[in-house]
């Protein structure tokens, strides 16, 4: 990524703690809506992701805390490159990566991403699965109580 780092995408007023959400269509909407209302996407983003996400789920099954990184497959709806981070009070179900059965995770922090740019998205999307599988990282990300701790955290750990 020439253009930014990872780090630069992540913004305060993006984070959302104790979320709560009735199933993930209802949380992706939620997030979409406040990227909407911040700027950082148009109206229809939140549809186009949760179309991507019922074609290609994102519910990882890490090992300490559960995640998901859901994204639209066209940018277009992407105004400024950001990702939209909820820390979920309950856990929501997403269907399972890659699972050819209806086999879900309870989600307990999910990593929305809004970028333009496609090899961009896959340099991001592979920083953020090598934090996921460090269970250290993902255990002291989840314990953090504010936007401004977790933002500090995520730094210091996508920074290495």
């Amino acid at each position: 990524m020439n253009e930014y780092k990872i780090e630069d995408l992540l913004f305060e007023e993006l984070i959302l703690m104790d979320q709560e959400a009735s199933d993930y269509e209802d949380l992706i909407t939620q997030i979409g809506e406040l990227a909407f209302e911040k700027g950082y996407v148009d109206k229809e983003f939140s549809k186009a992701v949760i179309e991507r996400e019922k074609l290609y789920p994102t519910g990882l099954p890490t090992n300490k805390v559960k995640v998901a990184i859901p994204h639209a497959m066209v940018r277009d709806n992407v105004k400024k490159s950001a990702i939209i981070i909820s820390k979920l009070k309950k856990p929501v179900l997403f269907k399972e990566m890659g699972s050819s059965t209806d086999s879900f995770i309870p989600v307990d922090i999910v990593f929305l991403l809004a970028v333009n740019g496609s090899k961009d998205q896959l340099t991001i999307l592979q920083k953020l699965v090598g934090m996921f599988s460090d269970d250290d990282a993902m255990v002291k990300l989840n314990d953090m109580k504010t936007a401004s701790d977790t933002i500090g955290v995520l730094k210091e750990i996508l920074s290495q």
